[in-house]
C-alpha cells in the first residue's frame, strides 16, 4: 500500500491564528421539499423566525458574525455564524437557538451543518449535536494572505466543503492531495486568498474552506487552477458531500457545477451582522472613522441623501432604528465611508446622508442592512425622495425602484472641493 507524506511549505505549516473562534455553516430546507416554499405561509414563517434569530444574535456577546442567506436555485436558507469561543457558542445554542428551534422545525429541517475551529472540545460537540445534525472538524493546515484583511463582501466568494474518503482510500492520501492543492494555489492563484483544511472528527473526511476575491478567481480555480489540476486524483479517492457557496457566484459557474454533479448550495447575502473589526475567521476590517462631518467625495463615490418622516408618536422609534442602522453599517460595511443623520423636530423628519466608496458598496448596503430594516421603517415612517448622487448602473437603479423608493439618480457634472 502506498504511503503518502509531504512536507508542508512554511506558509502552510504555521500554527492556526484562529485562537478560540468557531465557525458554523449549514442550511435549512422545507420539511416536505415542496417548490415555491419561499413565498408560502410556511416559508414566510421560517424567514420571520430567522430574522428574529439574526436580530437577537447580533446583540449577543461573543457572536462575531451571523448571516442568513437565501439559497439560489432551490428552496432553503443557508446560515453562517462565527463565535468568539466555545462559551459564546454554547450560550447561543442554549438561549437564542433553543427558543426558536421548535418554531423552525415545524416547517423546515436543519441539514449538513459544518462546524470548524482550531480544537473543538467533546462538551461543545455534544451540545451542538443535541440540537442539530452536525459534522465537527479541527484545523490541520492552511494559509491566509494579506494579514487576514477582509475581502470586499460585495464581490468575495466563500466556499466551505466536505470531502469524504471512498471505502478503500486512506485519509492520509486525501490530506496529501489537498496539501498539493494549497501549495500550488498559493503561488498560482493570487485571488485565492484563504485556504484552510480541517480534519473531520470520527470520519475519514476533510472540510475545506476557501476565500476568493471574486467570481472570476473562482472560475479560474475550477477550470484552470488547482481544482482542475488535481481533480482526477481527488475524485479518485473521495467524493464531495456538501459545497456551500456564499457570495455573488456567476451564473456560468453555477451551471458548470451542475454539469460536474457538484452537490452545491449557492446563496445570496440577505441578512448579515459583523462586530467592529471583523474576526480571524472571516477577515479583519480596518475601521477608519472620523469625528467630523466633513464629506470628501471622489469620482467613484456615490452619495445617497434621503428623508423619512415619522408617523405620529413614532419619532423616537425612528431615531432608534437609525442608530442601529448606523451601528451595523460601521461594523459590517467597509464601503460605507461616512454616515450622518439629521433630525427636524418640528416636522418629525430624519434626513440621512450616506457616502459609499463605490456602487458595489451601495448594492451591498441595499441587500443587507437596508433590506433588514426596511419593513420596520415602513411601519413607523413614510419615505421621502431618495437622491443617488454619482454614477449608478441601470440594474442598481431598477433594484432601488423595486423597493418602492422615489429615487432620483444624478451623475456628477461639475463643482469644486475646497481643501
Amino acid at each position: 500500500m502506498a504511503t503518502y507524506t509531504n512536507t508542508l511549505p512554511a506558509f502552510m505549516a504555521e500554527s492556526s491564528e484562529l485562537a478560540q473562534e468557531i465557525s458554523i455553516t449549514g442550511k435549512w430546507e422545507p420539511i416536505n421539499g415542496r417548490s415555491f416554499f419561499t413565498n408560502s405561509k410556511d416559508g414566510t414563517a421560517m424567514l420571520e423566525e430567522w430574522q428574529a434569530i439574526h436580530k437577537e444574535a447580533s446583540h449577543s456577546q461573543g457572536v462575531l458574525r451571523t448571516e442568513i442567506n437565501q439559497a439560489i436555485g432551490h428552496e432553503g436558507v443557508l446560515v453562517h455564524h462565527v463565535f468568539e469561543n466555545e462559551n459564546s457558542l454554547v450560550d447561543y445554542f442554549n438561549t437564542t437557538a433553543s427558543e426558536h428551534q421548535m418554531a423552525l422545525k415545524q416547517v423546515a429541517k436543519p441539514r449538513h451543518h459544518l462546524v470548524r475551529g482550531a480544537q473543538l472540545s467533546v462538551e461543545l460537540r455534544e451540545t451542538i449535536a443535541s440540537k442539530i445534525d452536525a459534522v465537527f472538524a479541527n484545523y490541520l493546515f492552511g494559509y491566509v494572505k494579506n494579514d487576514f484583511k477582509k475581502q470586499d463582501p460585495a464581490s468575495a466568494i466563500q466556499v466551505t466543503a466536505k470531502w469524504t474518503c471512498k471505502d478503500q482510500a486512506s485519509l492520509d492520501e486525501l490530506i496529501y492531495w489537498w496539501q498539493e492543492v494549497g501549495s500550488q494555489a498559493y503561488h498560482m492563484e493570487a485571488g485565492l486568498v484563504r485556504f484552510e483544511v480541517y480534519e473531520v472528527i470520527g470520519e475519514k473526511a476533510l472540510i475545506i474552506h476557501e476565500t476568493f476575491e471574486n467570481s472570476d478567481e473562482l472560475k479560474f480555480h475550477l477550470t484552470k487552477g488547482t481544482a482542475a489540476i488535481y481533480k482526477k486524483e481527488i475524485d479518485g479517492i473521495a467524493f464531495p458531500e456538501n459545497y456551500f457557496f456564499r457570495g455573488p457566484v456567476s451564473w456560468m459557474i453555477r451551471t458548470y457545477s451542475k454539469f460536474m454533479h457538484l452537490p452545491a448550495t449557492y446563496s445570496k447575502l440577505s441578512l448579515a451582522f459583523e462586530v467592529a473589526g471583523g474576526s480571524r475567521s472571516e477577515g479583519l476590517i480596518e475601521l477608519k472613522t472620523k469625528s467630523t462631518n466633513t464629506i470628501n467625495m471622489k469620482n467613484e463615490n456615490v452619495m445617497v441623501v434621503y428623508k423619512w418622516t415619522a408617523k405620529e408618536g413614532k419619532g423616537e422609534d425612528l431615531k432608534a432604528i437609525y442608530q442601529e442602522v448606523s451601528k451595523q453599517m460601521q461594523s459590517n460595511e467597509p464601503g460605507a465611508l461616512n454616515v450622518q443623520c439629521f433630525y427636524d423636530e418640528a416636522k418629525n423628519s430624519l434626513v440621512v446622508m450616506d457616502l459609499f466608496a463605490d456602487t458595489a458598496s451601495v448594492g451591498f448596503h441595499l441587500g443587507t442592512t437596508a433590506a433588514s430594516h426596511f419593513g420596520d421603517l415602513l411601519q413607523i415612517a413614510n419615505p421621502g425622495e431618495f437622491w443617488f448622487c454619482g454614477d449608478v448602473p441601470q440594474e442598481m437603479q431598477e433594484a432601488a425602484r423595486s423597493m418602492g423608493l422615489q429615487a432620483t439618480f444624478a451623475p456628477n457634472v461639475f463643482g469644486f472641493e475646497r481643501a
